[in-house]
């Protein structure tokens, strides 16, 4: 049966599994990808992206998506593609290319050359070069926008060295790119900074029209003041690695069975998740894992306008949290401050993440092999425990990180 059949004909029992937030969500799933706007009762409520002016879908689309899933979600109102730098002209979704090119906007990702993000350089003329070629392997004939990713080790390195930000104004000079974002993670594993702080810099003396950062739940304080400091400045901003501990509490038996309680009716811990980042009016959106229709069905019905945060979604995001405590790590890095032997500890735990909370295991495997030092390296002292918001043993989760990963 069709994905729109089932939803024409949902069963009580359906109705009660997927709730208020389900149901709205389900509407979309019956909606053919060819449809005519007017028909979908439920869009993606668009935000500003910062300074550009651009007007985008709350929830960030990505290139990793399936072919059976970018119709729907264009049809929802899906009109940025993270990472699309990777389509080329034969493999770029044909719902893409049927509308005008200026109708969506298409992100192009650049990474450091000879190394990893934590080892690589940065090199303008081969950024400038990396561009133009995938430009002409998609035939696109322009970038919205060019990202940096990974971003600066350090606001030292921001200072000392433009040539990502050269790259970026070389090709906007001939068309080819229109507006600079970062995707910032933290280097205090290799003496670098935290993310908040490189782009508190960045606000002030660089030319980033928007910024990409970890952002979930119970987060750090700092990341929310940081999304306060940029909407001052009107930077955009974009959460990433939003759903701490989510696949995992949604595989969990006993977690399934405390959410059984009536007083968290209505709702999962993604919908309310997603609920709760689109609540706050200055993120401009969200890049949220979507491996399948019912992972976007969920999500898109969750960040639809009409949908605000319920008590009963509050509630389930603090029995996420107790069930996070002791387990799941925000990735706010502070632990690797203290670490005597500079592990990547937020990396290893973010990769453990795909594994368990993205069900992404090659990627997780792929990702951990290449650290220089991975979780076996731990030498047990415990420096790290006392830094640690979330009370995670983390010399016992790097080693049972390094059964699953290593």
């Amino acid at each position: 049966m069709s994905d729109g059949a089932q939803n024409q004909n949902l069963s009580r029992r359906d109705m009660m599994r997927l709730g208020a937030t389900g149901v709205a969500a389900a509407g979309i799933g019956n909606l053919p990808a060819a449809a005519d706007e007017k028909a979908a009762s439920d869009k993606l409520p668009k935000r500003r992206y910062g300074r550009t002016g651009l007007e985008i879908g709350w929830l960030i689309g990505a290139s990793d998506w399936t072919k059976e899933l970018i119709p729907r979600a264009v049809h929802a109102g899906v009109n940025y593609w993270h990472k699309a730098q990777r389509w080329t002209a034969d493999s770029l979704p044909r719902p893409l290319k049927s509308q005008p090119r200026e109708s969506y906007y298409l992100e192009c990702v650049v990474d450091r050359v000879g190394g990893d993000h934590s080892h690589g350089r940065i090199d303008e003329e081969q950024h400038y070069q990396f561009v133009k070629s995938c430009l002409k392997a998609s035939g696109v004939g322009y970038y919205d926008v060019f990202k940096f990713h990974f971003g600066y080790h350090s606001i030292e390195e921001a200072k000392q060295n433009p040539g990502m930000v050269r790259a970026f104004e070389r090709l906007k000079k001939e068309g080819l790119v229109k507006h600079l974002a970062i995707s910032q993670h933290h280097y205090n594993n290799i003496g670098g900074d935290m993310a908040w702080d490189i782009l508190d810099y960045l606000a002030e003396h660089q030319p980033y029209d928007a910024t990409q950062f970890f952002y979930t739940y119970n987060d750090r304080k700092e990341v929310g003041e940081w999304i306060d400091v940029a909407k001052k400045h009107d930077i955009a901003t974009i959460a990433m690695k939003t759903m701490g501990g989510v696949g995992r509490a949604a595989s969990d038996p006993k977690f399934k069975k405390l959410l059984a309680d009536p007083k968290y009716h209505d709702t999962t811990p993604a919908a309310a998740m997603v609920k709760w980042l689109r609540s706050n009016e200055n993120l401009t959106g969200a890049v949220i894992a979507t491996k399948n229709f019912d992972q976007f069905r969920e999500n898109a019905g969750a960040a639809t306008a009409s949908l605000a945060m319920a008590p009963h979604d509050h509630a389930t995001l603090a029995l996420l949290a107790g069930y996070n405590k002791g387990l799941t790590c925000l990735l706010c890095a502070e632990c690797v401050s203290t670490c005597p032997e500079h592990l990547a500890i937020a990396d290893i735990f973010r990769y453990e993440r795909y594994a368990r909370d993205y069900y992404d295991l090659d990627r997780a495997q792929k990702e951990y092999a290449a650290l220089t030092k991975n979780g076996s390296s731990c030498a047990g002292c415990g420096d790290c425990l006392p830094a640690c918001p979330q009370e995670i043993d983390i010399a016992s989760k790097l080693k049972d990180v390094h059964r699953l990963l290593g």
